[in-house]
C-alpha cells in the first residue's frame, strides 16, 4: 500500500490555474510569465541589488547644493561617480527604471494574487464533504480500519470542541478549522502592493516633497514644494555649543579631540505667510500666517507640510557694510552710508551735495584671469565699485574697495573708508510633505498581519467516511504537521479509531530500508 501512495498538490486544491493551461494564447503566455514565482523573485532581487547600489554614493538631496550634480559626482568619485550619475543611482527612487522595476513587482504580485487566490476560493468553498478513494489515499495523513457510523457520530463533538467546523453527508464527516489560514500569503500581497504603490506615489506631484531651503537671518523667501504659495521668514538663528569645561570629563576629552566647537542645540525662529496677491510694485502681498519655531527632531508644522531644522552655515555672512567719506587732504569725515549686502543701492545721497554711486558689487570677490569677478552670490568676500561725486569732482573718483584692498584710493581726493559690519548667519531648513505614509504605514501593518496569519493558524482538515463496514480517515494540513497529527489521535483514540499514519514519512522510511 505504500508503494502506491502518491501525495497530491493541495497547495490550489488540484484547481486549474489560467498559467497552467497547455494551450495559451499571448495573453495567457503574458499571465503565465508575470505569475510566475521566479519572476517575482528577480524582480525583489534587482530592486535589492538596486536599492544596495543606490546606498555607496549620498543621493542628491544630500550633496553640497552649490554644486551641480553632474560635476559633484566626477569630482569626488571620479569615473565610479561618473557612472553612478549616468545611471541614475544619484536619484535612485525616483528614476524611471527604479519605479519600473517595482511597477513590474507590483504587476507579478498581483497577477499571481488573482491566478491562485479565486480558484483556491472556489475550491475550499465548494469542497465536498464524501470524498474519492484517490483523493483520501493522496493526503499525507491517514488511516483504514473496520468501524460503524457510530464511531463516526461520536468523534462529532469532540471535534466541535477542539474548534472545527463540522459538515455531515450520508454518515461521512469533514471537519475543518482556521481556513483563513490559507489567506495569509495573500493578505502579504495586498500589504505589498499598498507599500510598493505607496512608493511609487512619491512621483506624483503633491504627494511627496522634499526642498532644502537656506535663510539668512531677516530674510523671507518662497516655498517651492508649495508652489511660491507660502513665505518662510529666518526671525532668529541660535546656536548653543558645548563648553568641554562643563560637562563631564569623559567627554570633555572628545571635545577638545574634535579640534572647535560642537553644536549642542540650534534652531531657528520664524514666521510664515501666505499669498494673497501681487503689490502694485509686483511684490507677493504676504499675509502672517504662525510664527514658531523648529530645531533638532522638532519640526515646525503647517497643513502637510513638516520644517525640519537641518542644517546652518559654519561661516556666516555679511550683512550690511558700512563706510566712511573722508577727505584725504583734511582728514575729515564727510559722511557715512551703510550698504544692504543682499538689496544694494545704486545712489547714495549724501549732504552738501555728495553722492555716492555703486558701480559694481561682487559679493565673493576673486581675480581670475587678470579681472575682478564673483566666485558665488553668498556675500562672505565682497568688493564695491565705488564713485565718489563732489564739488571738486562732480564727474566723480572711482576705486574697488573690498576687505583689505583698496585699488585706485590712494590717487583720490576722496576715499572710502571702513566704518562697520553686522554679520547674519544662515539656517538650512528642510521642508517635507509625504501623503504616502499611510500607503506604506497600513500596508507594512497588513503584510505582518498576514505574515502572522499565515504562520500561526494552520488550515486543518479531516475526512472520515464509512464504506460496507470499512472507515477510511484522511488529515489535511498545511504547516505544523504534527500538530495536526497530535490533536486529531486524541480524538480518534478516544472513540476507538486508529490514529492517522504519516505515509510520507512511511514511504520515506521504506525507501530507506
Amino acid at each position: 500500500m505504500m508503494q502506491e501512495y502518491k501525495q497530491l498538490d493541495m497547495r490550489y486544491e488540484e484547481a486549474e490555474l489560467r498559467s497552467k493551461r497547455k494551450k495559451q494564447s499571448w495573453i495567457d503566455r503574458t499571465w503565465t510569465f508575470f505569475s510566475s514565482v521566479k519572476v517575482g523573485l528577480w524582480l525583489i532581487g534587482l530592486i535589492i541589488l538596486a536599492s544596495g547600489v543606490g546606498t555607496i554614493f549620498p543621493q542628491e538631496m544630500y550633496i553640497p547644493q552649490a554644486t551641480p550634480p553632474e560635476e559633484f559626482y566626477g569630482k569626488e568619485y571620479g569615473t565610479a561617480g561618473d557612472i553612478y550619475y549616468a545611471l541614475g543611482f544619484h536619484n535612485l527612487f525616483e528614476s524611471w527604471w527604479y519605479i519600473g522595476l517595482i511597477t513590474l513587482l507590483l504587476l507579478s504580485i498581483i497577477i499571481v494574487s488573482i491566478d491562485r487566490f479565486f480558484p483556491l476560493y472556489r475550491a475550499l468553498k465548494k469542497q465536498p464533504v464524501i470524498q474519492s478513494d484517490r483523493f483520501m489515499g493522496g493526503q499525507r495523513f491517514g488511516a483504514e480500519t473496520a468501524g460503524t457510523v457510530k464511531q463516526i457520530d461520536a468523534i462529532e463533538p469532540l471535534l466541535k470542541k477542539k474548534g472545527y467546523k463540522i459538515r455531515r453527508q450520508d454518515g461521512a464527516l469533514l471537519a475543518e478549522k482556521q481556513r483563513f489560514g490559507r489567506w495569509g500569503p495573500y493578505i502579504n500581497h495586498i500589504g505589498l502592493v499598498l507599500f510598493f504603490g505607496g512608493a511609487m506615489l512619491r512621483i506624483v506631484p503633491g504627494m511627496h516633497e522634499d526642498e532644502l531651503l537656506w535663510l539668512r537671518e531677516g530674510e523671507t523667501l518662497p516655498i517651492e514644494a508649495t508652489d511660491n504659495e507660502y513665505y518662510l521668514e529666518n526671525n532668529a538663528f541660535n546656536i548653543e555649543f558645548y563648553d568641554p569645561e562643563k560637562v563631564d570629563a569623559k567627554f570633555s576629552e572628545a571635545l577638545k579631540r574634535a579640534g572647535g566647537s560642537v553644536p549642542k542645540n540650534y534652531d531657528t525662529k520664524m514666521t510664515l505667510y501666505k499669498k494673497t496677491g501681487m503689490t502694485d510694485d509686483f511684490k507677493p502681498d504676504l499675509e502672517k500666517v504662525k510664527s514658531g519655531e523648529t530645531a533638532v527632531n522638532q519640526p515646525f508644522e503647517f497643513e502637510n507640510y513638516q520644517v525640519f531644522q537641518e542644517q546652518y552655515a559654519a561661516d556666516p555672512e555679511f550683512k550690511t557694510m558700512s563706510f566712511n567719506i573722508e577727505n584725504q587732504k583734511t582728514g575729515k569725515v564727510v559722511d557715512t552710508i551703510k550698504v544692504d549686502l543682499r538689496n544694494p543701492d545704486a545712489t547714495y545721497e549724501l549732504k552738501g551735495g555728495y553722492e555716492v554711486e555703486l558701480k559694481d558689487f561682487l559679493p565673493d570677490f576673486v581675480v581670475k584671469d587678470g579681472k575682478p569677478t564673483t566666485n558665488s552670490s553668498r556675500p562672505v568676500n565682497p568688493a564695491f565699485v565705488f564713485n565718489i561725486k563732489s564739488p571738486e569732482h562732480p564727474e566723480g573718483e572711482r576705486s574697488l574697495i573690498g576687505i583689505k584692498l583698496n585699488v585706485g584710493g590712494d590717487e583720490n581726493q576722496y576715499k572710502m573708508g571702513f566704518a562697520g559690519t553686522e554679520l547674519s548667519n544662515i539656517s538650512g531648513v528642510r521642508i517635507k510633505k509625504d501623503l504616502t505614509l499611510p500607503f506604506l504605514f497600513v500596508g507594512g501593518i497588513i503584510f505582518m498581519a498576514g505574515l502572522l496569519i499565515g504562520m500561526y493558524w494552520p488550515h486543518r482538515r479531516l475526512w472520515i467516511r464509512e464504506t460496507n463496514g470499512q472507515i477510511k480517515i484522511a488529515g489535511f494540513t498545511n504547516k505544523n504537521a504534527l500538530g495536526l497529527q497530535k490533536e486529531a489521535n486524541l480524538a480518534l483514540t478516544e472513540v476507538g479509531l486508529p490514529q492517522l499514519e504519516d505515509r510520507q514519512k512511511l514511504r520515506e522510511e521504506g525507501e530507506s530500508e
